[in-house]
C-alpha cells in the first residue's frame, strides 16, 4: 500500500497546511481517507483525477474532513464526472451530511440532471467492510472519542499482510491500543503539545503512553498550531503534505 499526505493540518490549517487527506493506493483500488476542504486542490497538486477515485472513506462528519466532497461533487458536475459509480463510506448519516452541504452550497437546476452516480454505504463499528471484494483491502472501522453523541470512527485497513491503523480526530481512550495494535503504520492525530479538550491527542499523553502502541511506526498528523512548524519529534514520524510512505 501507497499513502499520499494530502494534507496534514488542523481545522484551521495551521502552519499552512491542508486539512486531512490520506490517498492510498492497494493495488487497483484508489481510496481516499478523509477529504477536508482543501483536499480537491491537494489532489490536483499530486497529479491525481478525483474521477479515478474508487471509494471516499470518511472518518466523521466535521468540515475538515469531509468538506471537500461537495467540491468534487461540483467538479463532476461541471467538468468531467467519475468513470463509476463513486463509492463513499463512513459513520451512518453522511448522506445526510454531504447531500444537505452541496444542496446549499450548489443549488441543484432541473434543467440539468446530476451527471455523476454516487453510492453511500453507512458502516458499522468492528464490521469488516470489502470494497474490492475478496481480492481488496480488508477495512475495519472501530469507535473512537471526540463527539459526543455521534458516531466516529477510527479504521484499520489490511492488505496483502500489511497494515494501515488510523486514528480519525479522537482524544485518548483506554482501548486504543488494543483498536490498532499490530499495524505496521499508525497514522496518528497530534493536535496539541499537551493535554487539551479530551476531544483530541497530545504529543504530551502519546508519548508517555508510546509503549502502549505496539505498531510499527507512528505518523504524526492534524497537527496544531504547536507542532505544525517542527520538523521532528523523538521516537515518532512527523507528516508533511506531499508526502509518500509506503505502508
Amino acid at each position: 500500500m501507497i499513502l499520499t499526505v494530502l494534507g496534514s493540518g488542523d481545522a484551521f490549517g495551521s502552519g499552512g497546511r491542508n486539512q486531512s487527506g490520506y490517498l492510498l493506493r492497494a493495488g487497483q483500488l484508489l481510496l481516499l481517507l478523509d477529504c477536508g476542504v482543501t483536499t480537491p486542490a491537494a489532489l490536483q497538486k499530486a497529479g491525481v483525477d478525483p474521477a479515478d477515485l474508487d471509494l471516499i472513506l470518511l472518518s466523521h462528519m466535521h468540515a475538515d474532513h469531509l468538506g471537500g466532497v461537495p467540491i468534487l461533487y461540483h467538479a463532476f458536475q461541471q467538468v468531467r464526472p467519475p468513470r463509476k459509480t463513486l463509492r463513499i463510506a463512513g459513520p451512518p448519516g453522511i448522506r445526510d451530511r454531504i447531500e444537505s452541504i452541496y444542496g446549499v452550497l450548489y443549488p441543484p437546476r432541473r434543467e440539468k440532471p446530476r451527471r455523476f452516480r454516487v453510492r453511500y454505504l453507512p458502516l458499522a463499528a468492528d464490521r469488516p467492510f470489502l470494497p474490492a471484494g475478496a481480492s481488496g483491502p480488508r477495512i475495519v472501522p472501530f469507535p473512537v472519542h471526540h463527539q459526543e453523541k455521534r458516531r466516529n470512527f477510527g479504521y484499520r485497513l489490511q492488505w496483502r499482510g500489511r497494515e494501515l491503523a488510523y486514528s480519525g480526530d479522537t482524544g485518548w481512550f483506554p482501548e486504543l491500543p488494543e483498536r490498532i495494535r499490530g499495524a505496521d503504520l499508525f497514522l496518528c492525530e497530534c493536535t496539541h503539545d499537551r493535554r487539551d479538550t479530551g476531544k483530541h491527542l497530545s504529543l504530551q499523553e502519546l508519548r508517555e503512553l508510546r509503549g502502549s502502541l505496539e505498531v510499527g511506526s507512528v505518523l504524526l498528523t492534524h497537527l496544531g498550531p504547536e507542532l505544525a512548524g517542527r520538523r521532528s519529534v523523538a521516537g515518532f514520524r512527523l507528516a508533511r503534505d506531499g508526502m509518500k510512505v509506503r505502508v
